[in-house]
């Protein structure tokens, strides 16, 4: 994915199941050793959350992005609760917080890893992790979410299990909360009206359909992988069409094209391994059908 930049690979959400998982780990790793900026979780899951709701999930073949156990719990909440934590969500956007108070050590890296997994098969935290207003009201070694500056007080001792899965229990609310709020439904209306539009760009040009996209995109595969290409499937939105992304060429001015595009829409045609998560894809000119663009 050289030459695509954070927010480019967000918008066209060509990741795998594994990628997602990878992400969160990063950001909770980056969370966990205190990291401040635009990495913050809060961010993260806003952006994201709003991306994944307007352009649905491309994934690898069966894969889920969200286990039906996971999606079950969400939905339980109830929607004022909902509502009150995008409410906190987005009154946080400003804020570089630490996201914890301290480092998880290195045995508590290793079981949250663990705990991540054991969280999407239905293994959830007993009771909900504690919150209060401001730093000055969280209790001395107690577990607790600060909601003026969203971080997660962590007691000095090594956190239990219970404890760490009602932290990875309120993380998926917070991004549930965020993705179905007005702010990602206008970010989805939002992304569907520039479909609609480069939609008609490739109409009027008459260039080539996503099918035709597809094609080009495997006979290339194998012209370049030969066997190898044997062990990559066509990435899949999660209803099962196939993942090909129209995207404006403008707003990716900055990756290394090998020519420029015609009427300025392209293409993203993405392939995985389900056993390796190994990738390869291309970037498709919607008008000539060239390629621009080969990444792995």
């Amino acid at each position: 994915m050289s030459g695509f930049d954070v927010k480019e690979t967000m918008d066209q959400i060509h990741i795998s199941e594994k990628m997602q998982e990878e992400i969160i780990m990063n950001i909770q790793g980056r969370m966990e050793s205190g990291s401040r900026g635009t990495w913050n979780f809060r961010r993260m899951a806003t952006a994201a959350a709003a991306f994944v709701l307007a352009a649905g999930v491309v994934s690898f073949p069966v894969r889920a992005v969200v286990s039906s156990v996971v999606k079950e719990r969400m939905e339980s909440v109830p929607e004022e609760e909902m509502k009150g934590l995008n409410d906190m969500v987005q009154s946080q956007q400003d804020v570089l917080a630490d996201g914890f108070s301290r480092t998880y050590s290195d045995s508590e890296k290793e079981r949250s890893k663990a705990l991540w997994q054991a969280y999407k098969n239905g293994t959830f935290p007993e009771k909900v992790i504690a919150q209060v207003d401001s730093a000055e009201d969280a209790p001395e070694g107690t577990l607790c979410y600060i909601r003026a500056t969203g971080v997660f007080n962590l007691p000095a001792k090594e956190m239990t299990d219970e404890e760490m899965l009602q932290i990875i229990d309120f993380q998926h609310k917070m991004s549930y909360a965020v993705a179905h709020g007005p702010q990602a439904q206008a970010a989805a209306a939002e992304s569907q009206g520039k479909e609609a539009r480069l939609e008609k760009a490739v109409q009027d040009a008459n260039g080539i359909s996503r099918d035709e996209a597809v094609e080009i995109a495997k006979k290339q595969l194998v012209a370049d992988l030969g066997d190898k290409a044997d062990g990559l499937e066509l990435m899949t939105y999660n209803d099962g069409t196939p993942g090909v992304s129209l995207l404006d060429a403008s707003d990716y001015s900055e990756a290394a094209f090998e020519r420029e595009s015609k009427a300025g829409v392209i293409y993203e045609v993405g392939f995985g391994n389900p056993d390796t998560h190994a990738t390869y894809g291309y970037i498709i000119d919607a008008v000539d059908g060239s390629i621009l663009y080969t990444y792995k």
